[in-house]
């Protein structure tokens, strides 16, 4: 479980099972092979790492809140994947 403290509001609490979805819903849209919008050289290793840094960003309370895996949620990870491994791109 991940415990995600924001300033002084109430600790939000992301269960793993929560985040093992989630990974599998970002996969669905930006897997090479099977995406929605398919972003070239993502991995589920790459998805992974890039949700641990948005749960990171969320802790840290910059203005950033769990949505619970929504859409939102989804295109912040894209963003941070992206800056993350610039030999990933958007496939066109």
């Amino acid at each position: 479980m991940y415990k995600v403290e924001r300033g002084n509001d109430m600790a939000q609490k992301i269960e793993n099972n929560e985040i093992l979805d989630f990974v599998e819903y970002v996969d669905s849209f930006y897997n090479p092979v099977t995406g929605v919008f398919p972003i070239k050289g993502v991995t589920t290793k790459k998805i992974t790492e890039a949700i641990k840094t948005y749960v990171g960003v969320i802790q840290w309370g910059q203005k950033i809140t769990w949505g619970g895996g929504d859409s939102v949620d989804r295109e912040f990870v894209r963003d941070i994947i992206l800056e993350q491994n610039p030999e990933c791109e958007v496939a066109k």
